[in-house]
Order: C-alpha cells, then structure tokens, then sequence
C-alpha cells in the first residue's frame, strides 16, 4: 500500500501522522558533513547530471575561470552534465563559455530526458512553486536516481537569533524556508521518498561571532539540541518510491499534466 500518513489518518496534526513521519525523518536523518560543495560533487561522480538553476547568483562574466562555482567543479566530476536556468542573458553567456546549458523553467516541467543525479542548490527557497520541481523531477529521475536539494536550515542558531532580536538579514529573493517534514511530503506527493537528509557543519566563527560559537558549544554539548542546529543549511536526498500505488499515482499525475 501507499506509504504516505493519509492511510494512517486523515488529521495531519494527530499522533499518529507524527509517528508516521517521525519514523521516517529518523531514518532519513545522517550526520552532518563539513562541506556542501564536496559532497555534491562525490554524488555527481561518474553520473548523469542535470543542474537545477547553474547560474546560481553568480557573475557570468567570471564564471569560466571561476574557482568555486559549484557547476563547474560538478561538471567536472559527471559522466554528463546538463545545466538549467530561467535567465536568458546569463545563460547565453555560459554557452558562450563552452557549458551545455539551456533556458528551462522545472518548476513548469520536466525535460525530455533522464538523469542519476539532479541538483538543486541553494534554489527551491526562491521558487514560487516549488511543489512544481519535484513533479518535474519524479519524471526525469532514473529508476535508482536521486533528487538532491540542499537549503537553508531555517533552525541555524544564527538565523533564530536574529529573528529573535527582530532583525532581517535573509536573501530578499527568498519566499520559503524548508524544513525536513516539508520536504518529505513534497516528495510524498509525487511519488517519492526522502532517504537521507544532513546539515552542512557550521563554519568556523572568530570576531564579533566569538560568543555565538561559546553559545552553540554550550548548547550542542546538551542532549535536548540537536546538532543540526549549527547547521547552516541541510542536504536532502530523495529517491523514486518502490512502492507500486505511489509508482502508479506519479504515472497517473504524469498523464493529467501530459494531456
């Protein structure tokens, strides 16, 4: 049967919805890594790769001697690469430079193809419909391909204290914060399942943020805070669903959107 917590209960808020999901975010749920960049780029390693927004806030004139552009390195790591966004100036510079990439909107759906890996970094908190990415990528993941999306964690100590203190210091193109339960029912709902999620360490901090690390370090070293708190953005990883009622609504949902 369908592994979603509408079969367990139809009240989203009642224990047996949070048991439903809190079993499966325990699972999922891995150590933290020290770096979001290296860790992409050994899941991209010899795949098929479609890059999920490549210009990634980065100035395009630079971008073919760029040292740590995420696409390029990326690139250089998968089999094949195809890199997407909806700029059309930006991306004509790129293929400009030699990069296979193309203006494409995944929100709105999916591309004529099949990848391994799709990456989606540091993008789905600026989209509008972000429900939208994971219907166009349950049609474009292969059968053991894995969607990865990495996003700001909206429970980094850093992004609590200044809401606290009531002060705004977020991206202003930013519209949604992710969290993991979020983006477990995003891929539930199109046929999907989340298997891993880790934060991404907090860096080094010195200066004016000398008390902010002293206050983490204190509170990390307690059992009742998680450490994914020092985290200042988490990676997820979602897979195609082996469970065959969930293989045939993502068809079915296929088939509305086709015709």
């Amino acid at each position: 049967m369908s592994r979603r917590w509408t079969n367990e209960t139809a009240n989203p808020g009642s224990r047996e919805a949070h048991h439903y999901r809190d079993e499966r975010l325990t699972s999922a749920r891995m150590s933290p890594v020290s770096s979001r960049e290296q860790y992409l780029i050994s899941l991209a390693a010899g795949k098929r790769v479609l890059d999920v927004g490549v210009v990634d806030h980065f100035p395009v004139e630079s971008s073919k001697d760029s040292s740590n552009w995420l696409h390029k390195d990326v690139a250089a790591a998968a089999s094949y690469i195809l890199g997407i966004d909806i700029l059309p100036e930006a991306v004509a510079s790129l293929k400009a430079h030699g990069y296979n990439v193309r203006i494409w909107d995944s929100t709105v759906g999916p591309i004529d193809d099949t990848f391994d890996v799709i990456i989606v970094g540091e993008v789905i908190e600026h989209l509008g419909n972000p429900q939208g990415l994971f219907r166009s990528a349950s049609k474009m993941l292969s059968p053991n391909g894995r969607l990865v999306i990495t996003s700001p964690n909206p429970h980094y100590l850093a992004t609590v204290r200044t809401a606290w203190r009531g002060q705004f210091r977020d991206n202003v193109d930013h519209v949604t914060y992710l969290f993991p339960s979020g983006i477990a029912e995003l891929a539930e709902r199109e046929g999907m399942v989340l298997t891993k999620y880790r934060g991404v360490r907090l860096p080094e901090l010195n200066g004016r943020f000398r008390l902010l690390k002293k206050v983490a370090r204190d509170l990390l070293t307690s059992t009742a805070v998680s450490q994914d708190a020092a985290c200042h953005s988490v990676i997820y990883e979602c897979m195609l669903s082996t469970d065959e009622d969930s293989r045939h609504r993502r068809l079915a949902g296929s088939q509305l959107v086709d015709g």
